[in-house]
């Protein structure tokens, strides 16, 4: 008998318990192609069964849902679909994101979205306060979408107090290098309340190129970075680059590591305004010639206003054996900094030349991100495919009231690019406030051909079509359909494509303009710039021809790292980091670590998009 009593009393201790837990909705959640979720952070004594019971679902749609979790604890976040009968007015309701202009009044604001100024302060209570230049208002417009159910590869997990990387990775058995990878602001400033990002496949690991490796303890690869520092310090030519001050008794010594063939061309070496068309010169070296004239313009710029810089050319010849004999003069141990060279072989070797004598060595044109994995003084200038997709997903996060539909032809690099596109998508609207809705969905023309697009475009929002392809002929036959729909029923279009589309004859450049053709490059020259205008002018004076990309290129790339080591001295890297992003000519630069003990990688690319008149504009 007391047996039972005792079994009454258990059950009904829990059932009370299970009553007193008063689980609180999230009004957080995201949407991926098509289908919502709520974000719910699980809170101390919360169970599975409390939250299912409070979202309307069940214990298993929420594992199902949550496949990466292994232990439901406080601090998971959790990913509930958003159903019919959960739904609540934040998830359906949808948003247009103002970012606000300068003398701009809440009165335009609402008159421009047709809300009252009650409906704005629902949903940014602060600008009550009044608004500021710059920040981001959340404007309800209204609009249901139904859930199109669809998963997704990554889990999403609040750091609690006291928990490192190291806990994590064990916690979810992901790698250290996955969760650094994912998280890149949290790999030097983790704290409680912080979202971070998990894949669920390891495989995931490999999106950049990167092969899976063993990673040891964060905070072993934390004391390695510091001791790159310490180890610096030891040099006798050290100065903290917080401390330094440029002494024009100073010179900064540059190498250039180029394969510029000087036997050959030792007579337009010579004479710059010989060869205005570079004829004369060996083959395949123009474009490396072009480069070196917009770098020496840039030393010219400094040593005219009294910088005394010592430049030292070296000549590869695209040749192994050159690059070891100049990787072995004792002078080049003596350079502040390094630049080039160019073919892979040769950047193997001179960056870990530079590694072992800690010199920064700055990679013009090579994309080796294994490279920067363990090389802190290695700088990759141009952004590898996946950074530049991840920097350009920013892109699509400030459109308003947009719906980002990729179509493809099912080819492995398309579906390569998409993961990408997804993943960094998923990342920039799960880990930040005031964001827009996101929706997100896929055509695979295979599968429903040019039905498939016109159902999944929406006649109320811009239509972001995101084709990442080359094939002439289908890229060809969609644009075709598309301008159909935008002359029959007035869609809204945005087509992002990539810049070799101008070069096709199928395509009608008309077409493009008209449905604001735009592409992520690394670069933008823009003419009606007077710093470039200006720079056009000294260059024919200097070399009697025009500068094309890599002219301008060399110009930056000079201009940029002289800057950085006038400013900073020889460890300018370590100041590196923290630096704001800066613009150049044609190029931005924005160099950020790759891990806590890598290089740095160039973040920052350009959206462009043809204007009314066929002319590029930057519009990111």
């Amino acid at each position: 008998m007391k047996k039972h009593i005792l079994v009454v009393v258990f059950a009904l201790i829990g059932f009370l318990n299970a009553l007193g837990q008063n689980v609180e909705k999230s009004e957080k959640f995201v949407q991926i192609f098509g289908t919502k979720y709520y974000l719910h952070t699980m809170k101390t004594g919360e169970t599975l069964e409390a939250i299912a019971g409070a979202y309307n679902t069940t214990i298993q749609e929420i594992k199902m849902n949550n496949q990466g979790v292994s232990n439901f604890q406080a601090g998971v976040l959790l990913r509930i679909p958003v159903i019919a009968s959960n739904a609540t007015e934040s998830t359906t309701q949808q948003f247009a994101y103002h970012v606000v202009e300068k003398k701009q009044t809440l009165y335009s604001i609402c008159k421009k979205y047709g809300v009252s100024q009650e409906d704005v302060f629902k949903y940014n209570p602060h600008a009550k306060m009044g608004l500021r230049s710059g920040e981001t208002l959340k404007i309800p417009v209204g609009g249901k979408t139904e859930p199109d159910r669809q998963d997704i590869d990554f889990i999403y997990h609040t750091v609690k107090q006291n928990e490192s990387f190291n806990s994590i990775s064990q916690l979810y058995g992901v790698e250290i290098s996955d969760i650094v990878k994912y998280n890149p602001s949290a790999k030097y400033s983790m704290k409680p309340g912080d979202i971070i990002r998990l894949p669920k496949l390891s495989s995931l690991s490999s999106v950049n190129g990167h092969d899976n490796q063993e990673s040891s303890p964060v905070e072993g690869i934390l004391e390695t970075s510091d001791q790159v520092r310490k180890k610096a310090m030891q040099n006798s030519d050290y100065c903290p680059c917080e401390n330094y001050m440029y002494s024009t008794s100073k010179t900064i010594k540059l190498a250039l590591i180029l394969p510029l063939f000087l036997k050959e061309n030792l007579l337009y070496s010579e004479a710059f305004k010989g060869d205005p068309n570079k004829k004369s010169l060996k083959k395949n070296t123009e474009k490396i010639y072009e480069f070196y004239e917009g770098f020496l313009l840039a030393v010219k710029d400094y040593q005219s206003i009294n910088k005394n810089i010592q430049l030292n050319v070296y000549d590869t010849e695209k040749s192994t054996s050159k690059i070891d004999e100049i990787l072995s003069n004792p002078e080049l141990k003596k350079m502040d900094l390094i630049i080039g060279p160019l073919y892979t072989e040769n950047v193997i070797k001179a960056a870990k030349f530079a590694s072992e004598n800690q010199i920064s060595l700055v990679s013009p044109f090579a994309v080796r991100n294994d490279l920067l994995k363990n090389n802190p003084y290695l700088f990759q200038f141009t952004p590898s495919t996946a950074t530049s997709i991840e920097e350009t997903t920013n892109y699509f996060g400030n459109l308003e009231n947009a719906s980002v539909i990729v179509v493809h032809d099912g080819k492995p690099s398309e579906l390569e690019q998409l993961k990408i596109y997804r993943e960094n998508l998923t990342k920039s609207f799960a880990e930040k406030d005031g964001v827009p809705e996101l929706v997100f969905k896929e055509v695979e023309f295979a599968s429903g051909g040019l039905n498939r697009i016109t159902e999944a475009m929406s006649p109320s929002k811009t239509n972001v079509i995101l084709m990442p392809g080359t094939d002439e002929i289908f890229i060809s036959k969609v644009i075709n359909h598309l301008t159909n729909l935008q002359k029959t029923l007035k869609y809204k279009i945005v087509l992002f494509g990539t810049q070799s589309w101008e070069q096709y004859s199928n395509i009608d450049i008309e077409f493009l303009q008209s449905m604001n053709f735009s592409f992520r490059s690394p670069s933008f020259i823009d003419y009606t710039d007077d710093k470039v205008k200006n720079f056009v002018s000294r260059f024919r004076d200097y070399y009697n021809t025009e500068p094309g990309i890599y002219g301008f290129s060399g110009y930056d790339i000079a201009k940029y790292f002289i800057g950085e080591l006038e400013k900073h001295g020889k460890y300018f890297q370590f100041c590196a980091e923290k630096a704001p992003a800066q613009k150049g000519l044609v190029y931005k630069f924005d160099f950020k670590r790759v891990n806590p003990c890598g290089g740095f990688e160039n973040r920052s690319n350009f959206v462009l998009r043809y204007g009314e008149d066929f002319t590029l504009k930057s519009v990111y």
